[in-house]
Formats: structure tokens, C-alpha cells, sequence
């Protein structure tokens, strides 16, 4: 049996359905990660904020800016590896059209 993967466009798009429709916060609490492609790196429009050495850390950085309301989309904190410009740590991801 064949398992296909949703290609990251098309998760791009279903994405920004649900931020256009409000949903991105209560989404991304359930589905970490989901903006970050199968290279480990953000989709279009999604930008990691940190790096954060502990979760604790980054949690609070997440839950200010979700108070201050300047972002269409949040998606919680996770662990990024680290490649490229980025170190690793603990990073959120801001959806920015």
C-alpha cells in the first residue's frame, strides 16, 4: 500500500484557510510543527521567532505575543535542530502574509 504526502503547498493553503478564518492560535496548540516542512524549515509566510534555550522561555515569549495580537498565526513552541542562519533551540513560528 501507497502512503502519499500532502505537499507542502497544499498544507500552505489549508493553513491559511484556517488563519484567514481565525483559527490559526486554537490550531496551532493542537498541531505543533505543522508550518514546518519535511526539511525541517518553515513553509512560506511562517517565520521562527527565537532562539529560546529552555521551553519555559519560549512559552513566555509565545504567550506575549499572542496577548499583543500583532500576528494573524502562532504556532506553539518546538524544538528546531538547528541549520542554516539558525542555531538550535526552542522556536515559534509567526505567520506573516
Amino acid at each position: 500500500m501507497k502512503i502519499r504526502r500532502l505537499h507542502s503547498a497544499v498544507l500552505a493553503v489549508a493553513l491559511g484557510a484556517g488563519v484567514l478564518a481565525g483559527t490559526a492560535p486554537a490550531f496551532a496548540a493542537t498541531q505543533t510543527g505543522a508550518a514546518v516542512t519535511a526539511g525541517g524549515w518553515p513553509t512560506p509566510d511562517w517565520y521562527l521567532q527565537g532562539p529560546y534555550q529552555t521551553l519555559a522561555a519560549c512559552d513566555l515569549a509565545y504567550q506575549d505575543a499572542a496577548q499583543n495580537g500583532q500576528y494573524t498565526g502562532l504556532l506553539y513552541c518546538h524544538w528546531f535542530r538547528g541549520g542554516g542562519p539558525y542555531p538550535a533551540g526552542f522556536y515559534y513560528e509567526v505567520y506573516i502574509p
